[in-house]
C-alpha cells in the first residue's frame, strides 16, 4: 500500500513541478531502465542465495530511499532529479525483490493450488492499489506529498515482520553454481527453447508496452482533460486497482480453470478495449468505469500468465525465468509510458494524450490478434506433455526431488533433504535420496501375535 502512495506522490509532485507529459515519461524511464536490464543477471543472483536474507537486503534498502525523498520533501529541497533518482534506485531494489518473491511462492503452497496461490498475491497487490491511491489522496490533499513518502517507509516493517515469521520453507533453487554467464544463458535458453514459455512472455510484453503505457499519463487525463485535482488522479489509480482487486479474487475462488489459453486471449482483447475507450472517454466518471474494466482484464491476462510460467520452469530455473517475466511486468510497463508521454509531447503536448493513449491500445490489439494462433498452439502443445498445465498431470511440471537432488550442490544437499519433506505440498517424513547412496533394505515385518481365543 506505501509503495502505491509514493507512485502517487512521484507522479503528481513531478508534473506539479515541470508541467510536461515528457517529464511522466522520464518518471517511467527512469523505472524502466533497471527493471529492463538488470534482472537479466538479477535472477541468477536469486537462484544462487538464500531468497528470504536477499529480501531483507531490498525491503531495507527501498525503506531507506522512501525516509530520504520524504526528508527532502519536509525540508522543500526536492527537485523533479531528485525524484528521477528515487526511482531509480527503487526500481534496481526491486529487480531483485520481485523475482525473489515470485521464486519463493512455489515453495509455500501445494503445486495444485499454484493458480489459487499467485491470484491470492495478486489480490493482495491489488489490494493494496485500491485502498493505497484512496488513502493517498486524501493525505496529499491534506498534509502534502511528504507524508506519503514516510507512510512508504513505515509499510516495509510488516513485510519484514513476514519474512521473521516464515519458517520451514525451502530458500534455496537446489540448483548447481556456474559461471554468471552459463547461467543467465541457462535461463535464456530455458524460455526461449520452451515454447509455451516463450510465447507467453512475449504476450506479456506486448501488453506492457503497447497496453500499460497509459499509466503514466493518468495524472495528465485527471487535471488537463477532466480537469480535475489530486483526488481525481486517485479515483483513477483506484478504480484500476479495484478491477484488478475483483479479478484476482475471482481467479483464486476458482479451484479449477478450464480453457486457460482462451481465457488469456478474451481477457487481453477485453483489455485493448476498454482502453481504447478510455482514451475517447469525454467525462471523468467513464473514464473510472473503464479504468476498473481494464484492472479486472489485465489482472486475469497477467496472473494466468504468469502462472503458466511458474508451473512450466523447474525449481533451479525458476528466479532466472521470473526475472525474465519481471521484466514484462513491471520494467517494459514503464518505458511504454514513455513512449506514449513522447507521442502526446509530439502530438501537442497534455490535450494530445488521449491520442497517443489510443494509438498505444490500437497497435496492442492489432498485435494481439496476430499472435493468438501462436499462443493457441502452443498450449495445445503443452497439454499433450503429462504434467503440463491444464494436462492429464495436473498443474504441475516441476521436476521430481531425485532431480532436484542430482543437480544441488553438496553443501546444499543437507538443507534440501530437511526441508523437501516438510514442506506444504510436500509428504511428511519424505527424505530426498543421493544417487550415490544405496537404499536401506526394507526393515522385516514382525508378525502379528494370534488373537486371544474368546
Amino acid at each position: 500500500m506505501g509503495t502505491w502512495m509514493q507512485n502517487v506522490a512521484n507522479g503528481w509532485v513531478i508534473y506539479q513541478l515541470t508541467n510536461s507529459p515528457l517529464w511522466l515519461g522520464l518518471l517511467g524511464l527512469s523505472f524502466a531502465l533497471p527493471m529492463t536490464v538488470i534482472p537479466l543477471f538479477s535472477g541468477t543472483i536469486v537462484d544462487r542465495t538464500n531468497r528470504i536474507r536477499l529480501l531483507w537486503v531490498t525491503q531495507t534498502g527501498m525503506m531507506l530511499v522512501a525516509f530520504t525523498l520524504a526528508a527532502l520533501m519536509w525540508l522543500h529541497v526536492i527537485t523533479a532529479v531528485e525524484i528521477l533518482t528515487g526511482s531509480f534506485l527503487s526500481a534496481a531494489l526491486l529487480a531483485f525483490d520481485n523475482p525473489a518473491r515470485q521464486a519463493l511462492i512455489p515453495n509455500l503452497v501445494p503445486r495444485n493450488d499454484l493458480l489459487n496461490a499467485l491470484s491470492l498475491n495478486s489480490a493482495t497487490y491489488n489490494g493494496a492499489a485500491l485502498i493505497g491511491p484512496a488513502i493517498a489522496g486524501i493525505l496529499y490533499a491534506q498534509y502534502g506529498a511528504a507524508v506519503l513518502y514516510f507512510v512508504n517507509g513505515v509499510s516495509f516493517l510488516a513485510v519484514m515482520w513476514a519474512l521473521v515469521i516464515i519458517r520451514h520453507v525451502r530458500a534455496h533453487s537446489g540448483g548447481a553454481r556456474t559461471s554468471l554467464r552459463d547461467s543467465v544463458g541457462a535461463g535464456l535458453s530455458f524460455a526461449w527453447r520452451n515454447r509455451l514459455v516463450a510465447v507467453l512472455l512475449a504476450l506479456s510484453a506486448v501488453a506492457a508496452i503497447f497496453g500499460r503505457g497509459y499509466q503514466g499519463l493518468l495524472p495528465v487525463f485527471a487535471r488537463d482533460i477532466w480537469h480535475g485535482g489530486a483526488l481525481s488522479y486517485s479515483a483513477l489509480l483506484t478504480a484500476g486497482g479495484a478491477g484488478a482487486f475483483v479479478g484476482a479474487f475471482a481467479l483464486a475462488a476458482l479451484r479449477v480453470v478450464r480453457h486457460q489459453a482462451g481465457i488469456m486471449i478474451g481477457s487481453g482483447a477485453v483489455f485493448a478495449v476498454s482502453i481504447m475507450a478510455f482514451a475517447l472517454a469525454p467525462w471523468l466518471w467513464l473514464g473510472v468505469t473503464l479504468m476498473f474494466v481494464a484492472g479486472v482484464s489485465s489482472t486475469v491476462l497477467g496472473t494466468l500468465i504468469g502462472t503458466f510460467i511458474q508451473i512450466e520452469t523447474p525449481n533451479e530455473l525458476r528466479g532466472r525465468v521470473m526475472s525474465l517475466y519481471t521484466i514484462t511486468l513491471i520494467g517494459l510497463p514503464a518505458l511504454g509510458a514513455l513512449v506514449v508521454g513522447a507521442l502526446a509531447e509530439a502530438f501537442g503536448g497534455a490535450n494530445a494524450a488521449p491520442v497517443a493513449v489510443l494509438i498505444g491500445a490500437v497497435i496492442f490489439a492489432l498485435l494481439l490478434a496476430v499472435g493468438a494462433p501462436p499462443i493457441l498452439r502452443a498450449h495445445l502443445e503443452s497439454l499433450e506433455t503429462p504434467g503440463a498445465p491444464g494436462g492429464a498431470g495436473g498443474w504441475s511440471s516441476e521436476k521430481s526431488a531425485e532431480e532436484l537432488v542430482a543437480a544441488a550442490d553438496p553443501e546444499e544437499l543437507v538443507e534440501l533433504c530437511q526441508v523437501e519433506g516438510g514442506r506444504p505440498g510436500g509428504e511428511p517424513g519424505v527424505r530426498a535420496k543421493s544417487a550415490s547412496t544405496p537404499e536401506a533394505a526394507p526393515a522385516p515385518k514382525t508378525p502379528e501375535p494370534p488373537a486371544a481365543p474368546e
